[in-house]
């Protein structure tokens, strides 16, 4: 079934248009969204093609705290972990089937759910979200989400408006979110149960000191690690938990790392990214 990287959620306690303007010193073209006006949010994004990082707040914690959809009771609740990555939403153009799948697997789904922002210029974009959960897991499952646009019509919008455009910093596309986890073959196994992909070859990452696996995906990969020692993901998992917790961007100019309201962005060079991997 068609499924391709969408987004990753960053959780904020403050302005979006804060991470905005860090975002646009690192050289990242980074945009305000808009208001999410029946969850209480709002959010600021930054795209690589159709892959794009969304810094996502609460507006008004009154509205907020009453939503019953999964990714704001997840922000909502989590307030007291602060700032950092706490989701990835995967594009599909089947959310039904889906939805589907995850029921005869005998997970607990929601959804589909319908989901719209109002932008800053009064226009606007809707889609709907499907959220599944694993009885027998602690991992949460990414959410898969299912644009009102095709994604022609969404990438002439984007570009048109001005919302996807080039990074000066010399970032050209999304490679990969990195997911901290406790046991990495056992979570591979469940991926590969729940969504029917097939996780690479093991490898170590000297980068973020843990042994790794990555699904590919179009759009950008998702890499589960397994912390290798002290280093970066040993802190993200001991401080959040099982989460996304950093991610790289492929670009033709110097190597740079930005640690920034929780999370760890990666700008490299194709060959950089090479050299990080040990077999």
């Amino acid at each position: 079934m068609h499924a391709a990287f969408d987004h990753l959620v960053h959780f904020l306690h403050r302005a979006p248009e804060e991470a905005t303007s860090a975002f646009r010193q690192a050289g990242f073209h980074t945009m305000p969204g808009g208001r999410h006006t029946h969850w209480g949010t709002w959010n600021s994004v930054c795209y690589f093609g159709l892959s794009y990082m969304e810094f996502l707040a609460v507006q008004d914690a009154e509205i907020a705290v009453q939503c019953d959809n999964p990714l704001i009771v997840q922000l909502v609740q989590e307030n007291a972990l602060g700032e950092g990555m706490g989701q990835i939403a995967i594009r599909t153009s089947e959310i039904e089937q889906w939805a589907d799948r995850f029921r005869v697997l005998g997970l607990e789904v929601i959804g589909p759910l319908p989901g719209s922002r109002m932008r800053e210029d009064g226009t606007r974009i809707a889609w709907r979200m499907l959220f599944a959960k694993d009885p027998d897991s602690r991992l949460r499952l990414p959410f898969f989400i299912q644009w009102e646009q095709s994604d022609e019509e969404r990438l002439h919008d984007l570009q048109s408006r001005g919302i996807i455009a080039e990074h000066s910093n010399g970032a050209e596309r999304l490679l990969e979110v990195g997911y901290a986890v406790r046991h990495l073959e056992e979570t591979v196994q469940l991926w590969e149960r729940w969504f029917g992909w097939k996780a690479g070859a093991s490898y170590a990452d000297g980068q973020i000191a843990a042994d790794c696996q990555t699904f590919t995906l179009s759009g950008g990969n998702v890499t589960l690690c397994q912390p290798k020692g002290m280093g970066l993901t040993k802190q993200a998992l001991e401080t959040k938990g099982e989460r996304p917790f950093f991610a790289r961007m492929a670009g033709m100019k110097d190597n740079m790392a930005l640690y920034l309201y929780g999370g760890s962005y990666f700008t490299i060079n194709e060959a950089g990214h090479h050299k990080a991997k040990k077999a």
